[in-house]
């Protein structure tokens, strides 16, 4: 439950209007309403992967629109990087893209976070959320994972991210760019 008595109520409107696809609807009462962004972090929480992935685009779009609309903490990247796990394909590219896009506000606030959800990534991740790891790794000068990435640069798998340019591209082919940038 909320802080107030209404906090569910409010968390149930927000899921109501993003199950009738009013998704533009609640990102300008988002733009305008911390507690309709609280509500939407809760919905990541949700046991519909619909819903979850819902709230993963509206907050990644109001991290775009607004970046001071969100207070991104420790615990918000946490639980998004561990939806990167998901087997719901929309729950899953939904936490990658926001993950990437707090990295891009956020520069390396949240470097330690996420730096310790890699080696869980890598290990546990198919091959798109290695890959996805990798842009990590990248993105982050992680380079103390320069030996795992060598493990994949020959590695032939076609991978689909949802980044332009990373579709059908070749984990190997990844990793190796990965290296240049250690």
């Amino acid at each position: 439950m909320g802080l107030f008595s209404f906090g569910k109520k409010g968390k149930d409107k927000i899921k109501r209007l993003m199950e009738e696809n009013k998704i533009d609807e609640v990102i300008e009462k988002a733009l305008k309403d911390k507690k309709t962004v609280r509500d939407l972090v809760e919905l990541l929480s949700d046991s519909n992967p619909g819903t979850v992935g819902d709230a993963l685009f509206v907050l990644t779009t109001i991290l775009r629109e607004s970046p001071n609309s969100i207070d991104v903490s420790w615990d918000l990247v946490d639980k998004v990087l561990s939806l990167v796990l998901s087997k719901n394909s929309y729950v899953k590219e939904g936490a990658m893209v926001l993950t990437m896009e707090i990295i891009k506000v956020h520069g390396y606030r949240f470097k330690d976070t996420i730096d310790k959800h890699v080696p869980r990534l890598l290990s546990e991740g198919d091959k798109n959320t290695v890959a996805f790891t990798l842009l990590l790794i990248k993105e982050l000068s992680l380079s103390k994972y320069k030996e795992e990435v060598e493990k994949l640069t020959e590695v032939e798998d076609k991978i689909i991210l949802p980044f332009e340019g990373m579709k059908w591209v070749k984990l190997g082919d990844i990793a190796r760019d990965v290296l240049k940038e250690l």
